[in-house]
């Protein structure tokens, strides 16, 4: 007879995890904070990692099985981290003069490579209302120390874990990340830069960053996230990363994210934004890294004139997996929405898109629109794609398209014959079909930012070993 071993259950080690987390400093949280994280990781518990099998679509192109498998470490909060001495940080520097700056490295924040958080003086004084004259960029882990209302009010409240375990997870611990506010009227002109570096010299962690982004009335933002990793290595990582954003009346919030971690890092991203009357979303996100990558991105359009452009890049080389899934959640009459998402995918690379747009009853007068476009390189990437339309309402202007194709071969054939190679075509091609997703990107520094990453990223797949601008700085 064949005797079974009681294995423990593949979450186990996250929730051991939580009891030393409460009781390393987490306990002098706010209450509420408290009962959050307690209410998160039962939740996790119950759910348990996520799999096909089940019957959740969502998970129906991407199996979690390696990451179930592997064993992280997670670090105590209060440490100081031990890789600064390896971060160059003029490798991620952005090309324009002036940026409000949080750098957390392995997941713990690092000031002497940051600017200087506000006082607990000053983020009273702005979030309250009394000067208003300029946004707060500062570590969550202050915001809870300093008890503001507007984070107990907002925080964990787009972000809902109810069917989703890894927001649980990264609920149940969180404790750090970034708190940006702008106030009522304001707008920076310079970009709010939140980066944050795997450096692989403690090992293989586990990070929960979790940002939350409120613009008030009438303001105008740009707000990047970066997510970078010091060298390639085989260390597998992995980063459970959630961002709530709140777009008040009238306000224009642009949101970037750039996620080019190492060849082995697991990198899991959920976004959660609600867009208000008159107000608008500009989203752009870049994945050309890590080797499990899975980003969801919902946006609700919560009153009149609200509008959302969600557009996305994703590139895939070796063995990696990408999968993204968008959806935009029409919920009262004249709102607008429009997703646009390419992939890159060569080698054995695997992309998935999902994209769903939502028109609730009653929602007239919605204009809708969304495309996925995929580049395979080679006869053995593969891509997945489900484009939706769910309309309960009917005066719409809603459309859907998805394509798959092949570089052009005339195409090939015209660069050659004017002096270029084979990798140099092939390259410039490539580049030129993702230029539709970073011209989105409406900061010129950011913008640059990206097309110099996304050309390093197809210049390496297509001759591996080659030097990559940020490889030369570093």
């Amino acid at each position: 007879m064949t005797q079974r071993t009681n294995r423990p259950k593949p979450e186990q080690q996250f929730v051991e995890a939580f009891a030393t987390f409460e009781h390393n400093g987490a306990a002098a949280d706010p209450v509420w904070l408290r009962d959050l994280r307690r209410d998160a990781i039962g939740r996790f518990e119950e759910l348990g990692f996520p799999t096909a099998r089940r019957g959740n679509e969502r998970w129906k192109y991407t199996d979690v099985g390696a990451l179930v498998r592997s064993e992280f470490v997670m670090l105590p909060n209060t440490s100081a981290p031990a890789g600064t001495d390896r971060v160059r940080l003029e490798a991620y520097e952005l090309p324009c003069p002036r940026v409000h700056q949080l750098t957390f490295v392995d997941g713990r924040y690092a000031p002497g490579l940051s600017t200087e958080p506000p006082s607990e003086a000053g983020i009273h004084s702005d979030v309250l209302g009394r000067r208003g004259d300029g946004p707060v960029v500062g570590r969550l882990a202050d915001a809870f120390e300093y008890r503001l209302p507007m984070v107990e009010e907002q925080l964990g409240k787009l972000a809902g874990y109810g069917d989703h375990p890894f927001t649980a997870l990264n609920t149940a611990f969180t404790h750090d990340g970034a708190f940006v506010f702008i106030p009522d009227g304001v707008s920076v002109p310079e970009p709010i830069y939140l980066l944050f570096i795997s450096t692989g010299a403690e090992g293989a962690l586990v990070t929960h960053p979790r940002i939350l982004v409120i613009a008030g009335r009438n303001s105008s933002a740009t707000v990047l996230q970066s997510f970078e990793s010091v060298a390639d290595s085989d260390l597998a990582y992995f980063t459970n990363t959630v961002t709530e954003v709140v777009a008040m009346e009238g306000s224009r919030v642009r949101l970037y994210a750039l996620q080019r971690e190492g060849p082995a890092a697991f990198h899991l991203a959920s976004t959660h934004a609600r867009v208000m009357g008159n107000a608008t979303l500009a989203s752009a996100t870049f994945d050309i890294g890590g080797g499990f990558v899975r980003r969801d991105l919902g946006v609700r359009l919560d009153e009149p004139g609200a509008r959302a452009t969600l557009h996305g890049l994703f590139h895939g080389c070796g063995n990696r997996h990408v999968d993204n899934h968008v959806t935009a959640d029409h919920t009262v009459p004249d709102t607008a929405s429009n997703q646009v998402y390419k992939g890159i995918l060569g080698d054995a690379s695997h992309g998935v898109f999902a994209g769903e747009v939502l028109v609730r009853k009653d929602a007239q007068r919605t204009e809708a629109h969304q495309v996925t476009r995929n580049l395979l390189l080679s006869e053995h990437a593969a891509v997945d794609t489900q484009p939706k339309l769910e309309i309960y309402a009917d005066d719409v202007q809603c459309t859907h398209g998805a394509a798959v194709g092949q570089l052009a071969m005339d195409a090939m054939f015209y660069l050659k014959s004017r002096g270029l190679d084979e990798s140099q075509a092939r390259a410039l091609l490539v580049h030129g079909f993702a230029q539709e997703v970073i011209a989105a990107v409406e900061h010129d520094a950011v913008r640059q930012y990206a097309d110099v990453a996304v050309a390093a990223a197809v210049l390496a797949d297509d001759q591996p070993g080659a030097p990559t601008p940020a490889a030369m700085v570093r």
